[in-house]
């Protein structure tokens, strides 16, 4: 694993309002994938749609 070190990421400011992103979390999950489907599959009925593209014989 390397040793990167991550810098702040800076959005400009919203009514004043100082807004920065800090990506030093740590090991993360890889389930975080999932969320991001789960999200598609709420909004425009993903499994659905790929359920309908493949054949049941």
């Amino acid at each position: 694993m390397s040793d990167d070190t991550s810098q702040p990421f800076l959005f400009p400011a919203i009514r004043r309002k100082k807004i920065m992103a800090d990506f030093d979390g740590g090991r993360i999950t890889s389930d975080g994938g999932v969320l991001l489907l789960a999200a598609a599959e709420r909004r425009i009925g993903l499994a659905d749609r790929l359920a309908r593209l493949i054949a049941d014989p």
